[in-house]
């Protein structure tokens, strides 16, 4: 029973690498194949998007950090000194 559990999963495994190799694909040939009309100067540039996006989720992370560690977390004995 295992092993075909095994062998449907290194099949839905196959299915998932093929699916992100095509949609990757249709990605880069839809960038190269169809103009696109950027509204704004820096849309013109090459993987600002993708920068623009990471640097996004860094901030988000050391802010909610920051947000935790002074505002949220109190000091361990914190109840017994109120």
């Amino acid at each position: 029973m295992d092993m075909g559990i095994k062998m449907e999963q290194k099949h839905l495994f196959g299915i998932l690498y093929v699916c992100l190799v095509m949609s990757i694909l249709a990605g880069v040939l839809v960038h190269l194949f169809i103009p696109s009309h950027a509204a704004f100067l820096w849309q013109e540039i090459p993987g600002f998007s993708a920068i623009y996006g990471f640097i996004g989720c860094i901030l988000i992370i050391i802010v909610s950090k920051a947000l935790g560690h002074y505002w949220l977390q109190k000091e361990e004995d914190y109840y017994e000194k109120h």
